[in-house]
C-alpha cells in the first residue's frame, strides 16, 4: 500500500510538537482555511512508515497554528510520538474554492500558452510570496531553465483544468527577466 497518494490525498497540516501535558498537539496548517479544522472529525496521519486514522476530540485555531486533541492521545509523551507527522484528508473532502481559484496541485503540470508566442512550458512549481503566487514555468525550449510568472488575473487569462492548459498574456519583456 502506498502511504501517500498524490492523486487522492491532500496534506492540510504538519504536527510539530506536544502542547501542554494533556495530549494536545501543535500543528502548522498547510491550508488557506485554518478555520476548517473545527469541521473535521477524522483525519489520516502519515507518521514514519505508516498511516493511522485518528479521531479529533477537540480542535482550535491558536494564532497561526492549530491545537488538536486526538482521541486516545492523553498525555505529553503520546502527543510527542506524533511529531513530524502529516495530516491528510481525501482531496474530495477539500473545501470548495471560488470561481477562478485553484489548489496548487491542480495547476502543477499544466501547459502554459501565450497568444502570439505559443507554448511556454509547463507549471513546475508555485511559489507563494505573500502578496501573490508565482508560477514557475519550466521553459519548453531550454530544459532546466524557467520563467517566473505572477499568478494574477492581469496576466493569467484562462485556466482550463480539463484541457490541462493555462493561457497567459504577458507584457513585453517579462519573459526575458
Amino acid at each position: 500500500m502506498k502511504l501517500f497518494n498524490e492523486k487522492h490525498d491532500a496534506v492540510i497540516g504538519e504536527v510539530l510538537s506536544p502542547h501542554g501535558v494533556t495530549g494536545l498537539v501543535k500543528v502548522f496548517p498547510h491550508t488557506d482555511f485554518p478555520e476548517r479544522i473545527s469541521m473535521l472529525k477524522q483525519i489520516e496521519l502519515l507518521l514514519g512508515s505508516g498511516r493511522r486514522t485518528m479521531t479529533i476530540e477537540n480542535a482550535s485555531v491558536y494564532g497561526r497554528f492549530w491545537l488538536i486533541k486526538f482521541e486516545g492521545v492523553d498525555d505529553r509523551e503520546e502527543a510527542a510520538r506524533l511529531g513530524n507527522s502529516l495530516i491528510i484528508i481525501p482531496k474530495k473532502d477539500r473545501l470548495s474554492l471560488s470561481k477562478d481559484s485553484f489548489y496548487h496541485d491542480q495547476l502543477v503540470g499544466l501547459k502554459v500558452y501565450m497568444p502570439g508566442y505559443g507554448f511556454l512550458g509547463m507549471v513546475k512549481d508555485i511559489v507563494s510570496t505573500g502578496k501573490h503566487d508565482l508560477f514557475v514555468i519550466e521553459k519548453y525550449e531550454e530544459k532546466g531553465k524557467s520563467h517566473m510568472i505572477p499568478a494574477i488575473k492581469r496576466f493569467v487569462k484562462r485556466v482550463d483544468l480539463e484541457a490541462g492548459t493555462i493561457t497567459v498574456d504577458l507584457p513585453e519583456g517579462l519573459l526575458e527577466l
